[in-house]
């Protein structure tokens, strides 16, 4: 997502290992926690993730919990909001855990159209690869001045959903368990004047 008042360090992240592309076809009718995104050394990708450092952090984390989030499922769209229940979609898709990420837009920076939509098919490489379920989805604001493709993703753990999001140089996404309200998770330092929220949650401070 884009927002104004923001800059980044172009510091490397550690980024993920590819996965053997024999994969990408892998029989997805079933949940695979967490399976090709856990954690290891990786040789640096200088054209892989950058360091987030976001000037209005605060901002940036209202505006996120602000957005209106969907998910399309055979034919429907499903809301998705921070701090409510997702109930249609969980009855519709049975899942422990769920994760909303995007490829769009890395690290809170307009790009071109064909460098999101080359972003987001490198994305998809990734959760193919992985077997991992998805569903696609999207975020806008409620003006409707700006909207963002992405994909749902099921039963990712916190830390193979943080280092996703990061290889793709996303500042934020919506993680929560089933039976509980959606949550916003920050992948960026936590500033000091930050609003306290119940569902929004900071993964550096």
């Amino acid at each position: 997502m884009t927002r104004r008042h923001m800059a980044i360090a172009a510091h490397d992240w550690t980024g993920l290992p590819p996965r053997p592309q024999g994969r990408a076809g892998a029989d997805r009718g079933g949940l695979r926690p967490s399976v090709g995104f856990a954690r290891r050394a990786a040789p640096r990708d200088t054209a892989g993730m950058r360091e987030l450092q976001v000037v209005n952090a605060a901002e940036l984390a209202l505006a996120y919990a602000a957005a209106e989030y969907a998910v399309a499922l055979d034919g429907d769209a499903l809301p998705l909001r921070v701090g409510r229940p997702a109930d249609d979609l969980e009855a519709y898709w049975p899942a422990a855990r769920y994760l909303f990420v995007s490829a769009w837009n890395p690290a809170s920076q307009p790009h071109s159209d064909s460098a999101n939509q080359a972003a987001d098919e490198r994305l998809v490489a990734r959760i193919q690869a992985a077997g991992v379920q998805r569903h696609a989805a999207w975020a806008q604001d409620s003006a409707g001045q700006w909207r963002e493709p992405g994909w749902l993703l099921a039963d990712l753990d916190d830390g193979a959903a943080d280092a996703l999001a990061r290889e793709f140089g996303q500042a934020g996404v919506l993680v929560w368990r089933r039976g509980e309200p959606v949550r916003l998770r920050m992948l960026i330092a936590r500033p000091q004047d930050a609003v306290a929220s119940e569902h929004t949650d900071w993964a550096d401070g």
